[in-house]
This record gives C-alpha cells, sequence and structure tokens, in this order.
C-alpha cells in the first residue's frame, strides 16, 4: 500500500516536472523569438531611417560634449568637428574639472567654431554628466542641440549635416538619438549594448512605443529641438542619475516627445574603451542601474537574465543555437567582427559575472569613476 502510493506521487511529481518544463520551453521559446523579430524589424527600419533627408537646409545646430579628463580622446572629436561642413554648427566643450590636458587642448582649439566652458564644483545633488549637459544647453545659441560623448568622431566631413538633415525629416513630436558606430576594446562586453538596444526595445514602432518603459536614449548621442530641451529640461529632471540617457528618453516619452533610434553608423563612431579593464569598470558604473533601481529589482531581473540567457539553452541545448542567432542580427546591425558573434555565450556569461559585480559594488558604496564616487 505505501509503495503503491509512493508510486502515485513519484509519478505524479514526475507528470508535474514535465508540465513545467514544457511551459518554461514555450516561454523561452517564444521569448527568444520575439527578440529576434524585434531586432529583425529594427534593422528593417535603420534601412529606411538611413534614406531619409529633410525638406530644408538644416537649422542652426549646438554639438554639446561634457568631458573629463579626455586629453586621449578630444583631439580626434574636435580635429572631426573642424572638417564639417555643415554651414551653421557650432561646438560646446565642458571642461568637468579635469586633471589632465582636457581644457588646454579646448583652448588650443583651431576653429573658432569651437568653445570651451570652464566647469566649477559639482553642485549637490548632481552627477558629473548631466551637470555638464545641462551647463552645455544654458550657453548653446543652436535651434537643435546635439548631445555627443567626447569619446566619439565624427567619421566624414558631411557627417554631421546628413544627421541634421535626416532630424529635420523625423515625425512631429519626436527626436533622435544615434546606434552608433561602436570601435575600441573590451568588445565581448560592449556590443551586449547594441544587443540590449536592439533585440529587447521595439524602435520599429516609431511614435507609436505605447509605454515609456519601452523607450530610452542612447547617451553618446541623441539630439532635439532647444524648444523641447528648455520645455521639459531634461537633464534636470534626471539630475542624481547615473543612469541619465534611459531615463531621460522615458520621461521625454511621457512629455509627449518620442525618442526615434537612428541609424548614424556612417556618420558617427564611438571610441569606447581603450582595453577590456576600462570596459569592464565603465559598465560596472551603471549596469545595476539598468537592472533596477534598487538591489532587489536589480537582482530579481538579473535573474531573470541569467534564466533566459545561460539556464534556458542549459535546460534546452537547441536554444543555444537561438542565442546564436540573436547576437548575430545585433552584432551585423553593429557592424562588429564575425569572432565576436562566435563568441556569443562568452559575452552572455560575461554579462553576468559584470551585472552581479556592479550590484554588489554599488551596494557596497563603492562604484568609483574619474575620481568621483557613483550614487
Amino acid at each position: 500500500m505505501v509503495d503503491s502510493a509512493r508510486g502515485i506521487f513519484g509519478h505524479g511529481l514526475a507528470r508535474g516536472a514535465t508540465a513545467l518544463m514544457s511551459w518554461l520551453l514555450w516561454i523561452m521559446v517564444s521569448l527568444h523569438g520575439l527578440m529576434i523579430v524585434n531586432a529583425l524589424l529594427n534593422a528593417a527600419k535603420f534601412s529606411a531611417r538611413r534614406r531619409a533627408r529633410g525638406g530644408r537646409s538644416p537649422r542652426r545646430v549646438s554639438v554639446l560634449v561634457p568631458a573629463r579628463d579626455e586629453e586621449h580622446n578630444l583631439p580626434r572629436l574636435l580635429t572631426s568637428f573642424e572638417k564639417q561642413d555643415h554651414p551653421d554648427a557650432e561646438m560646446l566643450v565642458y571642461d568637468d574639472q579635469s586633471t589632465d590636458s582636457t581644457w588646454d587642448i579646448i583652448q588650443a582649439a583651431k576653429d573658432d567654431r569651437i568653445c570651451g566652458i570652464k566647469g566649477g564644483p559639482l553642485p549637490d545633488g548632481w552627477v558629473g554628466k548631466t551637470n555638464g549637459c545641462y551647463r552645455l544647453s544654458l550657453e548653446a545659441t543652436g535651434d537643435v542641440l546635439l548631445f555627443i560623448d567626447a569619446d566619439t568622431e565624427f567619421q566624414h566631413p558631411a557627417a554631421l549635416r546628413h544627421m541634421c538633415e535626416r532630424f529635420e525629416a523625423r515625425p512631429e513630436s519626436t527626436m533622435l538619438t544615434g546606434m552608433t558606430l561602436l570601435k575600441g576594446r573590451g568588445q565581448l562586453i560592449v556590443t551586449m549594448v547594441g544587443n540590449l538596444i536592439l533585440c529587447c526595445i521595439p524602435w520599429w514602432l516609431g511614435r507609436r512605443v505605447p509605454f515609456s518603459v519601452m523607450s530610452g536614449v542612447n547617451g553618446q548621442c541623441w539630439m532635439i529641438t532647444t524648444e523641447d530641451y528648455r520645455a521639459y529640461e531634461p537633464h534636470d529632471h534626471v539630475r542624481g542619475e547615473v543612469l541619465e540617457d534611459i531615463n531621460i528618453g522615458r520621461y521625454l516619452h511621457k512629455k509627449g516627445v518620442i525618442p526615434l533610434l537612428d541609424d548614424v553608423r556612417d556618420d558617427l563612431a564611438v571610441h569606447m574603451y581603450s582595453d577590456f579593464q576600462g570596459a569592464w569598470l565603465g559598465f560596472r558604473k551603471n549596469t545595476a542601474a539598468i537592472l533596477g533601481p534598487n538591489l532587489v529589482l536589480s537582482l530579481l531581473n538579473l535573474i531573470a537574465y541569467i534564466l533566459v540567457f545561460i539556464v534556458a539553452p542549459i535546460l534546452f541545448p537547441w536554444l543555444v543555437l537561438s542565442l546564436y542567432v540573436i547576437k548575430f542580427i545585433s552584432d551585423r546591425i553593429t557592424r562588429q567582427p564575425v569572432t565576436i558573434s562566435l563568441l556569443a555565450p562568452v559575452s552572455y556569461v560575461l554579462t553576468v559575472v559584470l551585472s552581479f559585480d556592479s550590484i554588489v559594488t554599488r551596494a557596497r558604496g563603492a562604484i568609483e569613476w574619474k575620481g568621483r564616487i557613483i550614487p
């Protein structure tokens, strides 16, 4: 009798486990399939956006660059701006209390369209980049504001003009953010940025993106009219946020200014990090914030990520193929080497380890970047 009951109980457990595995497989296949379809639709949208041109000449544009200890990157950016054929442009560079020769490099610029702003002490409640961008916006004289990082580079003389022409061709009540060409080292980690942006956000919906949580901007490159910027002052709204770009995109979406993703790979490159260690430290400062605003949400989202990209392929090995497909699509869009795509499982595992490191470091209050503690 006891053995019979045990057999029935064990059979019931086995059937329950089988049903659970079936449901898990169905969920994982659906999620992987949605990411593949989303990335393909984003790629198609990119192709259409790349052909867009404005019907009128670009308005005056202010290129705004926050910089702190950027002596290795600024000469490349300033030189590329000096070659731009845009008919009415200025570049303002904010030196955020650099300890290297950043200010000297700005002052030595030969192009009178380039102007430096010497920054003072960081105000209470602000992080460095948001403060720098906000201070730059106060001095800008353009009708359009283009925020870019100091490690970017215009790739040809018509790059800025082409970006502005596509901006003029955008739909009403929108702004543009750019998918840049990613260069530099640490690509096993760096490419996961494009993977996240292209596979998880439905940019192809354009203005029809229904929820602000599905929106964002790429802090390396985004454009907005001066009128919209000063109406909503997004940097002031996110003054203390290390993840300012995602939060700015969500904030503007709520205000009715919808971010659209533009393909600027032919126009703007980003030289993100010089080595793997630099990439690790750079992403460690904000990965925890990407996962969630607090420790609990960060851990829960990390667990979900591990389940989708690590556990599921182990339980259902053929899902490894979809991992490769997802990574291959995003890597082709961002023009990464095939070798990086072949090492996709390594990138996913590194992302998990990096995320855990970032969560723990933030919980200890020990995230530091360029001599400052990041909140």
